[in-house]
């Protein structure tokens, strides 16, 4: 097998040696396997005839649909200024 260093912070050091009974090189393994059989299932090449056609029907729907009132934009902002007020309801006084 050959060897990979994984640096961590103190602290999260500290957290893993409560856990001695873990073997913390068998979870990073495994961690290490599932991430590579996401990236190999999702970085597949891509198939230009399907993804042409893919385009060419989306632009199809838009034109049948037509264009819209709705502005997400303005949801956006809308959405970003209830979080600051509720965060800003939330924060600690001093």
């Amino acid at each position: 097998m050959d060897v990979v260093s994984v640096k961590v912070d103190p602290a999260t050091k500290r957290r893993m040696a409560k856990f001695r009974d873990i073997n913390w090189s068998e979870v990073l393994r495994e961690a290490i396997r599932r991430r590579l059989e996401l990236e190999e299932r999702f970085r597949v090449p891509i198939d230009r005839r399907r993804a042409m056609e893919a385009a060419r029907r989306m632009d199809e729907f838009r034109s049948q649909i037509g264009p819209s009132e709705y502005d997400s934009t303005k949801e956006i902002r809308l959405g970003r200024e209830h979080r600051r007020r509720v965060d800003a309801g939330r924060r600690p006084t001093r």
